[in-house]
């Protein structure tokens, strides 16, 4: 109750104002469920604008549809000579699109972890693993927030988006089998018949909703232009797309999930007005959403064009809604709206800034398979069709770098014009390698823009938009990873973001995976940088200060400090120093000290979380080395207290060497972590060393400094400098018995906040 009165208090006059309307009008639609149900299900309820236009349309629905004045196509218009050339373009696509759709002619399925084949006919409301039911009746009666249902609600949630039916109509239009109308026929009506109006769990979300109408939209253009239709079938389809629109007018989470719910309600609401200006209430449609895209999409990403969510997945799932409006209106030769394209190619630099050598994306956040841009198999990861997409809008040569193929989608959605200027624009390698990323948070540090570049990231930003600081709860995809590196070598992911597991299911493994010991960081006596209540639930979380980037011709770094701990004994601080000496190796100084002045026994454990790949051969507690595919990684770690190393591999529970690529797929992966019983403060200092092949580079230590060759030259790397270069420096680095360069001691009060003083090239 506390908590709720805190969140509460946090509204601003315009939220509590409009949930209390909201909550009036739910009355009203309780009241009222029965007739609106009865009038709207009709077959005699008019969702066409003009009688005249219901009455033909009810006699012929496919004369009406092929007219550009009653429905917009979403992509190219398709006929025989489109089919041809998809298939002489994209051979390896076509052969994956039919097996796919053979697959789903049996009820075949495989996402979010699992894989199963469902009974005919199809049980819509059951969970689709279990077979379990969920409860029937009016949607708002559906309790969807609590573990105790049939299942994972995204399971049955993911078959209900029926996006799969675009693969069944695609295969249907580029083939001319019957086998695909028949089911695609037969899967719409009986949907339709088992998934009335605002009854059911597949009414129970309004996003699930918004991603319905972009999957039944895409649905019909391929149906469509496969010039074999059903009346009834064109009836009842348009007519559900109509519906969806309207009950997404009526619930649009303007405040209850402001971020990507919010736009994937309000894009299946702006393509239902957009794609069918004769519908009922269609111009409203399309001017409500519209104007709430444009006004959300610089709420949505930061101005460096990170999400607000920060969670990679999400960015894509918004950001993808936001091009396919932007693909509709180029289609008709219209002007895009300049707000909406400032803010998208922003949020594609973003990417083309954090996407490491191998084309992997950082996996920050929470992730389920959610696809706003949905043609084929989603790959996981997979959003390079995103820079495609990219490349053609802004004209970028440097986005079609990075999507480094063509990609079937753009075939889909472009007009031909478009498609063929991205198929002759021309490959421009980004000459940027480093990136300050201020506003979402992250500092990145590259060697090249090669494949077997070297490349660091660090985090210290906002856990997400709308957590609080204090103990109001409020619910997040961000996780707790406030100075967080993620290292690549030679191209190789070594030390990554171990992912996310669950929404539904095992708690455990879902709070474990959001916790800062999931992450390349510190904890401190066990406790996370914030904290976690039920599902997705956050509150106090972690202040922050960005101290510095630098980016010089032989040293880069970035230092931040973090307040998550400061309610332990001693009112802790971690400071970190990331540094990237010379493109060829990393050194990370950890800084724990008392914020006021005291100390108590604290308990530290420093966290390097591994990919996959990596196999860990240990060579005493402070020097470790991590084998990867073609590369190795030497950690050495300097300190003057006692470390209790640990390495645990695919253990019993969660924190025992486990990531989560996508959702509930989990696999082993190494952990070491180094331990620390002490009173602050506590110095660590870490060397990266990158290697080719399975030798490693040797590592001497000498007087309390350490030796290694790279690339031809001898480094030596001081972390208590006491040389000729005064006390200023904690790290000193010489390369061929000559000073290159220096890192700060630890300053207590913050000390002078230039690039001179934190980072110095002698």
């Amino acid at each position: 109750m506390i908590h709720k009165v805190k969140k509460v208090l946090s509204m601003s006059p315009g939220e509590i104002s409009f949930r209390l309307r909201e909550q009036i009008r739910i009355r009203q639609e309780l009241a009222r469920a029965g007739s609106e149900f009865s009038r709207l299900t009709s077959d005699d309820f008019q969702f066409i604008s003009g009688k005249e236009n219901f009455v033909r349309f009810k006699k012929d629905a496919a004369a009406l549809l092929n007219n550009p004045a009653f429905m917009r196509r979403p992509g190219r218009p398709l006929g025989a000579e489109e089919t041809a050339r998809f298939r002489e373009l994209f051979p390896e696509e076509f052969r994956k699109s039919i097996q796919r759709a053979d697959q789903f002619l049996e009820h075949k399925f495989r996402f979010l972890g699992a894989e199963f084949q469902l009974p005919d006919p199809i049980p819509w409301q059951s969970d689709p693993i279990s077979l379990n039911p969920y409860p029937a009746g009016f949607y708002r009666k559906i309790d969807i927030f609590t573990n105790r249902n049939a299942g994972d609600v995204k399971h049955v949630w993911e078959v209900n988006r029926l996006q799969f039916l675009i693969e069944i109509a695609k295969a249907f239009y580029l083939t001319g089998e019957r086998k695909y109308k028949t089911k695609l026929e037969n899967l719409l009506l009986d949907w339709i018949e088992k998934n009335p109006y605002k009854q059911g769990i597949a009414w129970a979300s309004a996003l699930e909703v918004g991603v319905r109408v972009s999957a039944l939209i895409w649905t019909l253009h391929f149906y469509i232009s496969s010039r074999d239709t059903d009346q009834s079938v064109l009836f009842r389809l348009v007519k559900l797309i109509y519906l969806s629109a309207r009950f997404l007018d009526e619930n649009l989470s303007i405040y209850f999930s402001p971020y990507n719910h919010l736009i994937g309600e309000t894009a299946g609401l702006y393509f239902a007005g957009y794609i069918f200006p004769e519908f009922r209430d269609a111009a409203r449609f399309e001017k409500k959403a519209g104007a709430i895209l444009t006004d959300q999409v610089n709420r949505q990403f930061h101005p460096d064009g990170g999400c607000v969510e920060q969670a990679t997945f999400y960015h894509h799932f918004t950001l993808g809604f936001y091009l396919q409006a932007m693909a509709f209106k180029r289609l008709a030769g219209e002007p895009v709206d300049p707000v909406i394209a400032g803010r998208s190619r922003q949020a594609l630099d973003f990417i083309l800034k954090i996407t490491k050598p191998d084309g992997r994306l950082p996996w920050l956040g929470d992730i389920d398979d959610a696809r706003s841009i949905y043609f084929t198999d989603p790959m996981n990861w997979d959003f390079r069709f995103f820079q495609a997409l990219g490349a053609v809008f802004f004209n970028r040569p440097d986005l079609k770098w990075r999507a480094g193929y063509l990609p079937e989608e753009l075939f889909w959605l472009l007009p031909e014009q478009d498609f063929e200027a991205y198929r002759n624009l021309a490959v421009q390698t980004p000459v940027e390698l480093n990136a300050d990323l201020a506003d979402s948070g992250y500092a990145v540090f590259r060697s090249g823009q090669e494949a077997d570049s070297h490349f660091a990231m660090i985090d210290c930003g906002p856990l997400a938009h709308g957590v609080f600081h204090d103990d109001t709860p409020s619910a997040a995809h961000g996780h707790a990873d406030e100075l967080a590196v993620e290292l690549a070598v030679f191209g190789e992911s070594f030390l990554i973001d171990p992912g996310f597991s669950n929404y539904r299911g095992d708690f455990n493994w879902h709070s474990y995976f959001r916790s800062t010991a999931a992450h390349n960081t510190l904890t401190i006596n066990e406790k996370s940088q914030a904290r976690q209540g039920g599902i997705l639930v956050w509150s106090r979380a972690p202040q922050f200060r960005r101290i510095n980037w630098f980016s010089g011709n032989v040293l880069s770094g970035f230092v931040g400090e973090h307040y998550g701990y400061t309610s332990e004994p001693g009112q802790p601080v971690h400071r970190r120093q990331l540094a990237f000496v010379n493109n060829s190796f990393w050194i990370v100084i950890d800084d724990v000290f008392s914020r006021n002045g005291t100390t108590a026994p604290t308990r530290i454990e420093q966290f390097w979380h591994c990919d996959p790949a990596v196999n860990i051969r240990q060579e005493g507690e402070a020097l470790l080395v991590m084998l990867g595919r073609t590369a190795n990684l030497t950690l050495v770690l300097h300190t003057e207290k006692p470390a209790q190393t640990r390495i645990v591999r695919g253990g019993e529970n969660a924190p025992d060497g486990w990531v989560s690529p996508t959702y509930r797929a989990v696999q082993p992966a190494p952990v070491i972590s180094h331990r620390f019983e002490t009173n602050l403060p506590l110095r660590l200092v870490t060397l990266l060393i990158p290697g080719r092949g399975e030798n490693s580079v040797t590592v001497k230590k000498s007087n309390g400094h350490y030796e290694f060759e790279l690339s031809g030259s001898t480094y030596q790397v001081f972390p208590e400098a006491t040389t000729g270069l005064g006390e200023r420096w904690a790290v000193v680095v010489e390369k061929d018995n000559q000073p290159v360069a220096g890192l700060n001691r630890l300053d207590l009060a913050g000390g002078q906040e230039n690039k001179s003083y934190w980072f110095n090239e002698f």
